[in-house]
């Protein structure tokens, strides 16, 4: 797990340091634009600010912006790992210390076990990713590592609508992929009271 910890510098200015326990997990999730990623990338710099080795690992499928960096949508950037699926993250963790993987709910139900592998061998999980998909499901596996999860961290952008926080993440786009991958004009969050889920069958997992 890894623990937030601040230690003020003076009254105002706090100093925020990074505890890192081995073989914890750590859950980020909620809607698009709810600053998930940007909140990965903040655990990993602290990280790697303590001497800790890190890596970041994104799936191939995600071609946003830049294909070898986790991107936020405010254009911060960090070095990533494209990846095809779950089991060739741990092909890549030797000497690592944190793990990180982002948009987890790419990586479908085969990123649970190669999770608890990674916290097998002492290494620490960071996982980020959707709550809920299109048609209002709890995206997989985001609900199953919550249960696992040492620490659960929730990062949900303020609804377009009212302004309430979004568990939610509304398709306003034409679906021209399986894979549901988007941006900025793709999608929006929403409340429960303003997110209407799609019709029609939902996407194959």
């Amino acid at each position: 797990m890894i623990r937030a910890c601040q230690t003020p510098q003076t009254q105002d200015n706090p100093v925020v340091t990074i505890q890192v326990e081995k073989g914890q997990l750590e859950v980020v999730h909620g809607s698009m634009f709810g600053g998930k990623t940007e909140h990965m990338i903040a655990r990993l710099r602290q990280a790697e600010s303590q001497g800790l080795r890190v890596r970041a690992f994104k799936h191939c499928i995600d071609d946003r912006y830049d294909p070898d960096h986790l991107i936020t949508h405010r254009q911060d950037q960090f070095d990533a790992i494209r990846v095809p699926g779950a089991e060739a993250i741990l092909r890549q963790c030797d000497g690592v210390d944190v793990a990180a993987v982002d948009e987890g709910h790419f990586f479908k139900l085969a990123l649970i076990s190669v999770v608890r592998e990674l916290m097998k061998r002492g290494i620490s999980v960071i996982v980020a990713g959707i709550s809920h998909d299109a048609w209002g499901r709890p995206f997989d596996p985001m609900p199953q590592l919550t249960e696992m999860a040492d620490r659960v961290v929730v990062k949900e952008a303020p609804c377009r609508v009212c302004g309430e926080p979004s568990p939610y993440t509304q398709r306003m786009t034409q679906i021209n992929t399986i894979h549901m991958v988007g941006g900025l004009d793709d999608y929006e969050p929403r409340c429960k009271a303003h997110f209407t889920p799609l019709s029609g069958p939902p996407e194959k997992r």
